[in-house]
């Protein structure tokens, strides 16, 4: 199939925003390609993810624990930025988390021995997540979930006002079987909830998919770090290119035991009055 994305995720600009982006999508390779006229803005059927139901039927999930999350930013120079789902900006730690949660035993529960500047939210085997999303920024964000897909069950207005060139967010609830993806756009002055079930050990990288990314829009979630410790062996070829790098492979996000994170750069702390 050929195909079209519209993309509006920045404030309109002549030349530049919105902008279309087409291409070809392959299910089977040398399958004959259908060839669907292109048509105008004013003829396309447009829909949102809380419009779609989920072909499986998968129900509503359940709500057994609710992760809350505020996007701020946060300029302490005019040059530079900082974006967070949390008081920390996000940065990488001197141990890979997987590591850490790998090596840590019964601490790998314990969301400290992660650093703060991974946002650590430790999950259990078998529950439900609900994550609710708060954006009282002026940009869209396009949010993205590593090893896993969530139901996208509720979006609103929240904070503003919104820019004179963009639509307040209208309140829309999902229907019986949410549809399931792994990005949605969280539009600017608005909130979202999320759910997700944790049906296996992972480590799981939930970020801005755009330049936010890099400025600390991002959380770890740590799921079922038991099951990682039962299932998990890393590789010996990846621990010989860690110690290659001088990177550490085992500890607590400074490369220490317990709670001790002597040696682990200080993250960036957002002031949120």
């Amino acid at each position: 199939y050929n195909v079209t994305l519209y993309a509006d995720f920045f404030y309109p600009s002549p030349g530049l925003m919105p902008r279309y982006y087409s291409g070809l999508i392959e299910y089977q390779k040398n399958a004959p390609l259908k060839n669907i006229p292109a048509v105008s803005d004013d003829r396309l059927a447009w829909s949102n993810t809380l419009d779609l139901q989920a072909r499986d039927g998968m129900p509503l999930l359940p709500v057994d624990r609710q992760i809350v999350l505020s996007i701020k930013k946060f300029t302490p120079k005019l040059d530079i930025s900082y974006y967070t789902f949390g008081d920390y900006a996000y940065n990488h730690s001197l141990v890979p988390t997987l590591f850490t949660a790998l090596s840590m035993g019964d601490l790998a529960f314990n969301s400290s021995v992660y650093g703060p500047q991974a946002q650590a939210h430790v999950l259990h085997y078998g529950e439900s997540i609900e994550v609710i999303i708060y954006s009282d920024d002026e940009n869209d964000h396009s949010i993205h979930m590593h090893a896993g897909e969530y139901q996208v069950v509720e979006v609103g207005p929240y904070g503003g006002p919104v820019a004179k060139n963009r639509t307040t967010v209208a309140y829309q609830r999902s229907g019986p079987a949410p549809m399931r993806c792994d990005e949605i756009t969280i539009r600017s002055h608005s909130y979202t909830k999320l759910r997700f079930h944790v049906n296996h050990g992972a480590i799981i990288f939930f970020h801005c998919h755009m330049i936010h990314n890099y400025k600390g829009l991002a959380v770890t979630f740590i799921a079922a770090p038991d099951l990682l410790q039962k299932h998990i062996k890393v590789p010996d070829e990846v621990i010989k290119m860690c110690k290659i790098q001088n990177i550490k492979t085992s500890g607590n996000a400074a490369g220490n035991a317990g709670f001790d994170l002597t040696g682990l750069p200080p993250p960036f702390l957002v002031n949120r009055e």
